[in-house]
């Protein structure tokens, strides 16, 4: 009751100094009380812009209450007064970040619509030159374990045939001249297995330094950033293509828009009472996932419901206490300075620079996609070339601009 008679008190008021906006904003906030008939008589007048006995017929109601006497704390009033100006201006950057954050989602859809296909080749492409240059030197070091395989079979069977004579030497008389023709080739396969154990050995460490080189070089790692670029690029996109928005005409885009504003005001966790929070939360999750998906249908339906029924009470409309207040003060203006600086942050993001910048996202992409075909038909080239053997490596054709393809937004 005692809010019914401040909101007609200032309907008076306001006609005296013939302030319309403040009077359709207090009949709209009438509106959402529980009003008698009496009231809801004077608001239809108004309603009806018959102006001339509605004073009178506000001071004889309020006449009808004047003996009631309230007591109001205005330091609680303050407190909610205070909560009420950090809720609206903690919505209106929230609503900021938001705009900053649907507008980086939708630029990097239409990245991914634009030139996703394109990078998705050319990271394929350059997998494909790495890993032949890669397993050329594979079968490099491959062959030199192969020669080293060789030799040490060929040395177990040297030792074998040692061993075979060493046994036959002891039969035998060393007087006789069969011992000494055979001492004689004993002698001469040691010489043959101490050259071979030599050259086996030799062979081992270059086996196993060409290994380490091969392991530490550049254009192995670079296959292995390759291959991995190309496998997380290729099942962020093929995911991306399941869940592409629907298409929205410039006039449901600004529509879409206000009605999300609209509905993240009634829903935002951060403003409502604390025992709604996970409802609100859920709302909100519903809400926004609406947005990504630009559903106008979904949006308009969860504003509806906000607005008829399932709507949350603000935490300054629910809490009376002094202390309560006090505290969630502190904790609205603690978010409020967090939100800052997140929009702080996405306004100092290399990618909400280019993006700020750009008047025309079409020509951008268009451009985009020319240069990414030019790089495509280079690496298609390159490719061609390595599989011909007539591919050369020149590092002078490497230039800042070949990695733009590889930048996320």
């Amino acid at each position: 009751m005692h809010e019914i008679l401040k909101r007609l008190e200032l309907i008076k008021t306001s006609i005296a100094i013939e302030d319309e906006e403040i009077i359709n904003l207090q009949v709209i906030k009438l509106s959402t009380l529980s009003i008698d008939a009496e009231v809801e008589r004077i608001l239809k007048k108004i309603t009806n812009n018959d102006f001339a006995n509605v004073t009178s017929d506000i001071e004889v109601y309020l006449m009808r209450f004047s003996g009631i006497t309230i007591y109001e704390d205005k330091e609680v009033q303050g407190l909610k007064l205070e909560l009420k100006v950090l809720e609206k201006n903690l919505q209106k950057q929230l609503e900021e970040k938001n705009e900053y954050i649907n507008t980086i989602n939708e630029f990097n859809t239409q990245y991914t619509l634009h030139v996703g296909g394109i990078i998705q080749k050319i990271l394929h492409v350059k997998q494909e030159i790495l890993s032949i240059i890669t397993a050329h030197k594979e079968s490099i070091i491959q062959s030199m374990k192969d020669d080293y395989e060789e030799l040490k079979q060929s040395i177990l069977k040297k030792r074998a045939q040692k061993k075979s004579l060493e046994e036959a030497l002891e039969e035998l008389n060393p007087l006789e001249d069969a011992y000494d023709e055979l001492y004689e080739k004993l002698q001469s396969l040691k010489e043959e297995l101490d050259a071979d154990e030599e050259v086996l050995n030799e062979k081992r460490k270059e086996v196993k330094e060409a290994k380490q080189e091969f392991d530490e070089d550049p254009d192995t790692q670079e296959y292995e950033e390759a291959k991995r670029a190309y496998e997380e690029f290729s099942g962020e996109y093929e995911e991306k293509l399941k869940d592409i928005p629907l298409e929205l005409s410039e006039n449901e885009k600004e529509e879409l828009k206000k009605l999300y504003r609209q509905a993240s005001r009634l829903c935002h966790p951060d403003i409502v009472a604390d025992e709604l929070k996970v409802q609100a939360h859920e709302m909100m999750q519903k809400l926004n996932d609406a947005y990504s998906k630009k559903d106008l249908a979904k949006i308009k339906e969860i504003l509806f419901a906000l607005e008829n029924g399932t709507g949350f009470i603000i935490a300054s409309d629910s809490i009376n206490d002094k202390e309560q207040l006090k505290v969630k003060i502190t904790e609205l203006r603690e978010k409020l300075k967090a939100t800052e600086d997140e929009i702080a942050k996405i306004q100092s993001d290399e990618a909400f620079e280019v993006i700020k910048d750009l008047d025309d996202w079409e020509a951008y992409f268009e451009q985009l996609k020319y240069n990414l075909e030019r790089e495509l038909l280079r690496v298609e080239d390159e490719y061609e070339a390595l599989l011909s053997g007539s591919y050369v490596e020149d590092e002078s054709d490497e230039t800042e601009d070949d990695n733009y393809w590889s930048e996320k937004f």
